[in-house]
């Protein structure tokens, strides 16, 4: 069904799929710079200001 076998059709695959990504990247990058799009921080915890970051309490033992 699929040609995994051929490393011709493999090869065309991949550079389909890096086409793709390369046009993604291309267009996202043109959207940041024209500053519509918010860069978004996936699977992080929220940013805190620089005076909460500074009061960090002491752990002794």
């Amino acid at each position: 069904m699929f040609p995994y076998n051929d490393p011709q059709a493999m090869l065309d695959i991949h550079r389909q799929r890096a086409a793709e990504l390369s046009r993604h990247a291309a267009s996202t990058r043109a959207a940041r710079e024209a500053g519509s799009t918010r860069v978004s921080r996936f699977g992080r915890w929220p940013r805190r200001s620089r005076g909460e970051q500074a009061g960090h309490a002491a752990v002794t033992a």
